[in-house]
């Protein structure tokens, strides 16, 4: 490029040509702008306007009623639901119900709650080491004595091969009561 415009060429076309030759003609900046959501911990506003820059910088020419559509689309149900898409006709507009509509990202109690529930339950179960484990001298086990391995093992324990036991048994069980009816007749 520098070899086919000379130091004398006039600023304009230097800048087309090095714009034609450097700038991204793949898909990965449409891909990015048009799946770019809102994370949590950032404001609305900044969202929107940072998708309104990226989806103007894929296509300068896109309408009004497109750009805040996809950029609707991003937001989370909770707040998309209480916004009246009849009524917005500028991205002013949407601006001025994502304002508003700030309070519900920085207090939502119901994602709140459910963050803390869990939470909860997991530093429970971190804490407490398993009592079952415990017992058997297996230290340093942290988990629901519900899913605990060893307690499982021990109630499905079988009886098998005890018939030899089982006689023995019987034939004590049987010569005490011989004993004791022959005690009873003298």
């Amino acid at each position: 490029m520098l070899m086919k415009n000379t130091i004398n060429w006039e600023w304009n076309i230097w800048k087309d040509n090095f714009c034609q030759t450097y700038e991204n003609k793949g898909w990965i900046p449409v891909k990015y702008a048009f799946s770019f959501k809102y994370i949590d911990g950032g404001t609305l506003l900044d969202y929107a306007l940072k998708k309104e820059r990226l989806l103007l910088e894929i296509n300068k020419d896109m309408d009004n009623k497109i750009l805040i559509d996809i950029r609707s689309a991003g937001l989370p149900d909770f707040v998309t639901n209480r916004i009246n898409r009849q009524f917005l006709h500028k991205t002013e507009e949407l601006f001025n119900e994502l304002r508003s509509l700030e309070h519900l990202i920085k207090k939502n109690p119901i994602e709140n709650k459910k963050e803390s529930n869990q939470t909860t339950r997991d530093n429970n179960s971190r804490k407490k080491p398993c009592r079952t484990c415990g017992n058997m001298n297996k230290k340093n086990r942290y988990h629901l004595e519900s899913a605990c391995w060893f307690k499982n093992k021990e109630s499905n324990i079988k009886s098998k091969n005890n018939h030899e036991i089982e006689t023995e048994l019987i034939e004590k069980t049987n010569s005490s009561t011989i004993n004791q009816n022959k005690a009873f007749t003298k």
